[in-house]
């Protein structure tokens, strides 16, 4: 359980909301709706973004099937050009293109 009463109990959803939530958002002066659920999803993809792998990000948020992991990569709209950028950065990397445009 992450959030509980003093007494150790679970908070409701609803109490979560209203009584933590809304209020911490209100402090913070973000003028738009933030949910927990977007927060989770905004933490997905910066992991993903910063050059997590997809196996590290789906145990830490606890998915059962990598394709839902995935679907976090739809976010990055950079995801393609940091892929190629991780190929130039293996040495050796124009023999690979070299050997692969031969097998076409």
């Amino acid at each position: 359980m992450l959030f509980a009463t003093r007494d150790g109990t679970p908070i409701s959803r609803n109490t979560f909301r209203t009584c933590v939530w809304r209020p911490a958002v209100r402090a913070s002066g973000i003028d738009f709706d933030v949910r927990v659920h977007g927060l989770r999803h905004a933490h997905a993809s910066w992991l993903l973004a910063g050059g997590s792998d997809l196996k590290s990000v789906m145990d830490r948020m606890g998915h059962a099937q990598i394709t839902t992991t995935q679907k976090y990569l739809d976010a990055l709209p950079d995801a393609d050009q940091r892929k190629l950028d991780a190929l130039r950065r293996i040495p050796g990397h124009t023999q690979v293109k070299a050997h692969a445009d031969q097998h076409r």
